[in-house]
């Protein structure tokens, strides 16, 4: 039933005296509670009946804990949507109360009795039946229900979630027939489920609206946190080219779906872990991730328009994780980005190279090279590696190899001046799609910067979670005999933060790592107590 439907049929039940039952129905988060609460204060004025009453069965431990509850929380409807907090003012009534004796008498045991018969002509509002506690049956619930209304003269309203409900909540469909007069089943669309909890325009509103249709998110809960996250992410990315907090947008909104949601529907909605890894996701049988749902995971992503993570992708997903964002890698990573972005829009031969590469399905590969080849020798000096590896790409699927490897040259010539801009194994290099790219690139950064001492990595390292992997590569050299000597020449604090390194960079080459654990397996075999000192490097 749509949302218009269902609030005209709120108000038609508010301006009526005849005691009823309603049931509206619906999934968890799509905002049962927040419309009926939305509505009944939008119509409070047309309510025939003056008294309003909303009990949440979540924490009831018995019929008589409702029926006290429901007439602590009564309150006279025009004070719906004021800012007081009966829950709380109930249970500071209640408490006390129980504990109350006048001679003899437990004022508690017979609060129940009272409150059931002061209570009458009242728009009572049960929330939450699916999570109801084992000692309130739906049976006795239900009777309850038939009391306030036949007898009481009460407009008794049902929140829940008919589908998730245990074993005992099959009572309330043998019930229902008997006691709801009208159920209506509360089924808002995505785009109602946004525009219900966001009526006011923010930065990008319309886009993260789109995305959250997108993905057909409809969980009101989820929504809120999405567009939290979103507004905290932009503010720190605050000045940089608006592709860049597109992507942070859209990222932040698929990973927290998957954050959130998966649980609750596991083949549609991929696992976190799954879209939080870069490079191509594949199936992992090990981890429940097998064929058939790697697919449809993959499918979904695609459809939404999300590719490869990348490490800005991997630096929100982390925010979302944690709670925060890592303000300074988010920064450093999105200069490199913007970077990229300035160069694209600065080069005109290099967009128009694109442009003929999408602007038709001819068969013109000729052309095609020829701008590519124009463009790249453009760009070479002041583009980034990654940038440049995806005209490279073109290429090599057009069969211009020979151009792909002349402009590989170009670009490292283009850029002697700078050996950084050759690292492709910092942490802050974006993906690079060309085998032979990367392998001139990573010779042509030792070319230039002298390789470092086995001492100088030990020292770079020590403390540190990141590497290069042309590091691991140096420490391999080593044969497990100059490990087992460097081990055994550590003293004091170093002896810890050294070997600690070695197994950190151990961790990218089994060469290295094997050479380590023979080392460590030779320490041990000394003496019972070098075994026990090695025993902190091995768990």
């Amino acid at each position: 039933m749509s949302v218009e439907l269902v609030k005209e049929q709120i108000r038609r039940f508010l301006s009526s005296d005849t005691p009823e039952v309603l049931a509206i129905k619906g999934s968890w988060g799509v905002g049962k509670t927040y419309s009926w609460e939305q509505y009944a204060n939008e119509f409070k004025d047309d309510c025939v009946l003056k008294s309003y009453s909303y009990v949440s069965l979540f924490g009831a431990n018995s019929i008589d804990d409702l029926k006290k509850s429901v007439f602590l929380n009564t309150i006279d409807v025009h004070n719906i949507g004021q800012p007081l907090n009966f829950k709380s003012r109930s249970k500071s009534w209640v408490e006390p109360l129980q504990a109350l004796k006048i001679k003899g008498i437990v004022l508690g045991d017979v609060l129940g009795s009272i409150s059931q018969l002061a209570m009458s002509n009242t728009i009572i509002c049960f929330d939450d039946l699916e999570r109801h506690s084992e000692r309130v049956t739906i049976k006795d619930f239900m009777g309850l229900v038939s009391y306030y209304k036949e007898q009481k003269g009460c407009k008794v309203v049902l929140l829940l979630n008919e589908e998730v409900g245990d074993k005992t909540f099959d009572d309330y469909q043998k019930y229902k027939e008997k006691i709801v007069d009208r159920q209506l089943h509360f089924e808002p669309t995505a785009e109602q489920c946004f525009d219900i909890m966001f009526t006011e325009d923010f930065e990008f509103r319309n886009y993260i609206r789109d995305c959250c249709i997108g993905l057909v998110i409809k969980n009101k809960r989820v929504i809120r946190k999405i567009v939290e996250h979103t507004k905290e992410f932009l503010e720190l990315v605050n000045g940089f080219d608006e592709n860049i907090k597109k992507q942070v947008i859209h990222s932040t909104i698929v990973l927290s779906w998957c954050y959130y949601c998966h649980g609750a529907d596991k083949k549609r909605i991929p696992e976190f872990a799954f879209v939080n890894q870069s490079g191509i996701r594949k199936e992992n049988v090990q981890v429940g991730w097998t064929k058939e749902i790697t697919v449809h995971w993959n499918m979904t992503l695609n459809q939404y328009g999300y590719g490869f993570t990348d490490e800005i992708d991997l630096a929100v997903a982390r925010g979302i994780e944690q709670g925060f964002l890592d303000q300074e890698k988010l920064i450093t990573l999105c200069r490199h980005k913007q970077k990229e972005f300035e160069i694209q829009n600065a080069s005109a031969k290099w967009d128009e190279a694109w442009k003929l590469f999408h602007g038709s399905f001819n068969n013109n590969e000729k052309d095609i090279a020829l701008a590519f080849e124009e463009g790249m020798r453009d760009i070479a000096s002041s583009t980034s590696a990654s940038q440049y590896s995806s005209g490279l790409k073109v290429l090599r699927t057009i069969g211009r190899d020979e151009i792909a490897d002349e402009l590989i040259e170009f670009f490292i010539d283009s850029k002697r001046g700078s050996s950084e801009a050759f690292d492709v194994d910092s942490v802050f290099s974006f993906e690079i799609k060309d085998e032979r790219f990367v392998e001139r690139l990573r010779k042509s950064y030792l070319e230039l910067k002298p390789e470092p001492t086995v001492k100088d990595i030990l020292d770079l390292r020590c403390g540190s979670n990141s590497y290069n992997s042309s590091e691991a590569e140096i420490l391999a050299r080593l044969k497990a005999e100059d490990i087992y000597d460097l081990f055994m020449s550590f003293e004091g604090e170093e002896l810890t933060d050294y070997i600690r390194v070695f197994m950190l960079l151990a961790g990218s080459s089994q060469d290295l790592a094997t050479k380590v654990n023979e080392a460590l397996d030779k320490i041990a075999s000394i003496s019972e107590l070098n075994k026990d000192r090695i025993y902190k490097f091995r768990n």
